[in-house]
């Protein structure tokens, strides 16, 4: 280590409370900073995860032919071989774990005095619960069973509680469905509730109601076929592997079933991937106003620092050291303050994540009741390590000290020894 290094060093530990009140604030608006924008990194992971959990699925195989029409849902363009389509995904991308097939069919559903819309499902009752969290979300009654399983009978939906709410009914209550058929008839049956889907998840995923392909195919027709066929993966360790995996998974289905429509999560959220890019530009706006803030203090407590040594300033100048050298030093001296309170923000931003890991913040109340609409924001909200936050962190914090420290480093490297020698 230098000469000059040596003097920064002893400065910084001579001033030790500057140093000390200098080092805090750029502690907590380093730590502050990571910790937001891990939060903001575990708002998106949960939004996500509950649009692959509710609706989006990770992967989600359809016809081209219904992608381009599929907010009007038509049982016109089912995949042909669908068995054969989620075997030959599967091979394609080991990533997938689980797969099932799903038919949407917009219905009406009435208690005989009102009716709703409604957007309903025909599916598998054991491949999908292993694909989506529907099933383990019912708060009443039961899940759909298996066919052939003990228990199971004809004509039996389970529906979201909130319809249940406006229609006032209830486990075991009949609800009237009405729907077009394959056949471009009208026509209507009775249904016994079996389930309650409570919680969000009853208002936010894709349907509302569901009943197995066997009561589905003898309300609908019997050539009613799978719409989609929707895959579920091994878990990432960050959204951003999760989107990876999503993306590289449907580019291996794609190559492997040409005839199909491979989409990824990313294209169903991709509306919020977009201000999600908004949101961290907003994180980055912070840190830069909690740094000046703190590169303020910098400048203060070096100019300060200017003042308190003028004399000593003199005879250093006396015993030779140039301008440049006394500039050196004291930029130096800021690089150092700007390195301790950089450190200390990235040890406390590591202690906020750490938390937020291990005992996280409950997503309803941080959210109220605020309305996101198709993302549901329920659970617990855990924070992401994100390693390019850190380093980010650091080097700005590191950055703006520097800077900082030039504005007090000029004005001491112009004193003349003559007249720093003469200062009381």
């Amino acid at each position: 280590m230098d000469a000059l290094w040596k003097i920064a060093l002893r400065n910084v530990e001579r001033h030790r409370r500057r140093t000390i009140i200098t080092g805090i604030v750029m502690m907590v608006g380093i730590g502050l900073f990571i910790a937001y924008d891990s939060i903001l990194a575990g708002m998106d992971r949960l939004s996500i995860d509950a649009m692959i959990s509710y609706s989006s699925s990770f992967l989600k195989l359809r016809t081209p032919e219904y992608a381009a029409d599929a907010l009007g849902t038509p049982l016109d363009h089912g995949i042909a071989d669908p068995a054969g389509a989620m075997a030959a995904m599967r091979k394609a991308s080991p990533s997938i774990i689980a797969a099932t097939g799903r038919t949407l069919f917009v219905a009406e559903a009435s208690n005989y005095r009102d009716s709703e819309p409604i957007m309903a499902a025909a599916v598998d009752p054991e491949a999908d619960a292993a694909v989506f969290a529907t099933a383990r979300d019912v708060t009443a009654g039961s899940w759909l069973p298996s066919a052939g399983a003990e228990g199971a009978g004809e004509k039996e939906v389970v529906i979201g509680a909130g319809l249940a709410k406006e229609l006032a009914l209830k486990v075991g209550d009949g609800l009237l469905v009405s729907a077009r058929t394959v056949y471009d008839n009208q026509n209507a049956d009775e249904f016994r509730i079996v389930g309650l889907i409570g919680g969000d998840a009853s208002l936010t995923s894709t349907a509302t109601v569901y009943m197995s392909w066997a009561d589905a195919r003898a309300f609908l027709g019997e050539s009613l076929p799978v719409t989609e066929i929707d895959a579920a993966a091994k878990p990432s360790p960050s959204l951003d592997a999760e989107l990876s995996a999503s993306a590289a998974a449907s580019k291996a289905a794609s190559a492997a079933l040409p005839a199909l429509r491979a989409d990824p999560v990313g294209e169903f959220a991709k509306d919020y991937l977009a201000l999600r890019q908004s949101k961290q530009k907003g994180s980055y706006l912070l840190i830069v106003m909690i740094l000046l803030i703190a590169g303020v203090g910098i400048v203060n407590t070096i100019l300060m620092s200017v003042y308190s040594r003028v004399r000593e300033i003199g005879v250093l100048r006396a015993y030779g050291m140039s301008p440049k050298d006394i500039k050196a030093l004291f930029v130096r001296e800021g690089l150092i303050l700007g390195a301790v309170g950089s450190v200390a923000g990235l040890a406390f931003g590591a202690l906020l994540v750490w938390y937020l890991n291990g005992i996280g913040l409950s997503a309803g109340q941080i959210m109220g009741d605020v309305d996101l609409g198709a993302i549901p924001m329920t659970g617990v909200l855990r924070g992401e390590w994100r390693p390019a936050t850190y380093a980010v962190g650091l080097a700005f914090g590191i950055l703006v000290s520097w800077l900082a420290a030039r504005i007090p480093a000029k004005r001491a490297a112009k004193l003349e020894p003559t007249d720093a020698l003469k200062f009381v």
